[in-house]
């Protein structure tokens, strides 16, 4: 599993390669770390609206670009790319390469160094062994 990593003017330059936008000031950033998501979103003057998305689906890191014209509720597809994983290793926008196995083993040793607190909150353990993997 690999893991992308991004900073606004990290994500700002790649999406300048594909579209013209503002200047880098005029545009807002979002990180959505439960998904492992990066947002850059811009507004032109005619009021169309636009997010650029760096996202990791289906094992390929991609860039999609959406926009919303101003009468419009909700954004539309409007373009999509499929980078190359040894480019955004070179940007380092590429956190690290992860087997599940190191996933779940990292998960049980925080199970086992917070358990106490887990077991507050009614948390539920982990039904996955180190052993049986």
């Amino acid at each position: 599993m690999i893991w992308i990593n991004a900073s606004k003017t990290k994500l700002y330059r790649l999406v300048a390669e594909h579209m013209y936008l503002p200047k880098m000031i005029y545009t807002n950033y979002y990180e959505l770390n439960s998904t492992g998501s990066y947002y850059l979103e811009w507004k032109t003057k005619n009021g169309t609206s636009y997010r650029a998305s760096y996202v990791f689906m289906d094992n390929i890191p991609r860039l999609i670009i959406q926009c919303r014209k101003k009468k419009d509720k909700d954004f539309v597809n409007y373009a999509m790319h499929e980078l190359e994983v040894e480019d955004l290793v070179v940007r380092g926008m590429i956190r690290g390469v992860r087997s599940m196995r190191q996933i779940r083993n990292r998960l049980l040793m925080q199970q086992q160094e917070y358990g106490y607190i887990f077991e507050k909150i009614g948390y539920t353990k982990i039904p996955v062994s180190v052993e049986a993997m």
